[in-house]
């Protein structure tokens, strides 16, 4: 009788031969792993921008989200409107403008920055390349909503550091009053 089973040297190809077709796959998954990262980031931002929002008209009162910049990082926090001239960095260091939530950093740190890649397209009608600051909100850092539904036009933008392609943007535009 023949006993059943595989041998020793049999094993070893077989594991040599996963592992290989692994190393040559990981480069491909990079990419896919990094959009996944900036996705749920862009996502987890989306979820205060909807918060801020949605208090604003709830409350009747102006409310914010503030982006902070450390050296390395940006932070975002949202503030309520506590003295009806909306929220103001004057406000909130004097205490008058009160934090709802946060600070929560923007980004994960290695995977995803806040950050314009080089070679990404302006947002039409602007043409050519972005470059300069990726937080564009008027003069400020601070992305302000309305009692009537409205926000202050501006983008910020997130990109994926595995990616040698432009990243993804939020672009936010005012509503109009109806």
């Amino acid at each position: 009788m023949r006993a059943s089973g595989h041998s020793l040297v049999e094993l070893v190809i077989v594991v040599a031969i996963i592992a290989t077709m692994a190393a040559v796959a990981l480069p491909f998954f990079r990419p896919m792993v990094a959009d996944a990262h900036l996705l749920g980031a862009a996502r987890e931002f989306c979820s205060s921008f909807r918060l801020a929002a949605s208090a604003a008209v709830r409350s009747n009162v102006y409310t914010a989200i503030r982006f902070e910049r450390d050296t390395d990082r940006v932070r975002y926090a949202v503030y309520r409107d506590g003295d009806h001239d909306g929220v103001r960095s004057d406000d909130i260091a004097r205490g008058r403008d009160t934090l709802l939530e946060g600070p929560y950093p923007l980004g994960t740190g290695s995977t995803v920055r806040v950050g314009i890649l080089p070679g990404t397209p302006a947002i039409p009608p602007e043409r050519g390349l972005l470059s300069g600051d990726p937080i564009r909100f008027g003069r400020s850092d601070i992305l302000s909503f309305s009692p009537l539904g409205t926000a202050t036009p501006g983008t910020f933008y997130l990109a994926a550091t595995a990616r040698r392609r432009p990243s993804a943007s939020l672009v936010a535009r005012p509503a109009s009053a109806s």
